[in-house]
């Protein structure tokens, strides 16, 4: 085993897989921390233990889902290395990790998300970033886009049709604008407003306003602190709550009104039914008051024989 240059070597694997740029680009930031990581501690020649604290590193900070992409991302990696008689393939016998079936943000009552609609719409007589906010929180909470796909979401790709309007989205490890969602009349009304406040001609769906960056495509994290702002705004402070809660809370509204799991699969645009029935598992807990019940017999016994 001898010392390298894992970034160099990093950039070589990636050019060499046969996966769409969007997937090399995850691969490459996953490796780039791990090389941070190891830069950080002065580690020119990593071993297995140095994984091993590596996934303790990530335990606290990230949840099951990046811990187990990291490890895959890794052991292809160096399984590549070895096979170049480059470096040892110190990933081997490092397991990965379950993967919890659950979700870490709760979705919004629909009294809840009256409230983030109504305050939103009273900022938006504040200013264009506010009516922007407004526009794009309508947009979010009725068609559960993921905030990645709400910055990557163009003028163009807004069709408006006599009886709807139809929005083109590059959705999750995709290369292309190939699916689409249904925007009601009122939010595509809201959208309308703001772009017509603009009165540009630039790309992007949503931009900044700001004086420094104006005209800028706005991005992922701009996006999901605007949303945690207003989520704040209406006393929901708390990590539960996040841009991430507007999309669960679809799934949740469509099923407690008669959706059926295969439409919010294909409104979700899930890949695998298992995850969408986490939102009817969510639901059906939720709805489980069975601890409510057991106490009230309970209690109710005591007083009577009390």
């Amino acid at each position: 085993m001898s010392s390298i240059n894992l970034t160099d070597e990093a950039d070589s694997y990636i050019d060499q897989l046969d996966r769409k740029e969007i997937t090399k680009d995850s691969y490459r930031k996953m490796l780039s921390q791990f090389v941070a990581y190891l830069g950080k501690r002065n580690i020119s020649e990593p071993t297995k233990k140095d994984v091993l604290r590596y996934k303790e590193y990530l335990d606290k900070r990230v949840g099951s889902a990046t811990i187990q992409k990291s490890v895959v991302v890794l052991r292809g990696f160096f399984r590549y290395l070895k096979m170049n008689e480059t470096y040892d393939d110190i990933m081997y016998g490092v397991r990965g990790v379950n993967v919890e079936k659950t979700f870490k943000r709760e979705a919004l009552s629909v009294e809840e998300i009256h409230k983030l609609i109504a305050t939103a719409k009273e900022e938006s007589s504040k200013g264009i970033s506010k009516l922007r906010d407004y526009a794009m929180i309508s947009l979010m909470i009725t068609t559960g886009l993921r905030t990645i796909e709400v910055e990557r979401a163009n003028v163009e790709d807004l069709i408006f049709r006599k009886y709807e309007t139809i929005l083109f989205i590059e959705g999750k490890g995709h290369d292309d604008k190939d699916d689409y969602v249904k925007v009601s009349s009122e939010v595509s009304g809201i959208i309308e407003d703001y772009l017509r406040a603009r009165n540009d001609n630039l790309k992007p769906l949503f931009i900044t306003h700001s004086k420094n960056h104006q005209g800028e495509r706005l991005m992922t994290r701009d996006i999901r602190g605007i949303v945690k702002n207003l989520l704040r705004d209406i006393g929901l402070n708390d990590k539960r709550y996040s841009a991430h809660s507007l999309r669960h809370s679809v799934a949740t509204i469509l099923l407690q009104n008669g959706g059926t799991l295969d439409e919010v699969k294909q409104i979700l645009r899930h890949k695998d039914i298992s995850t969408t029935e986490i939102y009817n598992h969510s639901l059906q807990r939720k709805n489980n008051n069975g601890e409510l019940l057991v106490s009230d017999v309970v209690f109710k016994e005591e007083t009577k024989n009390g």
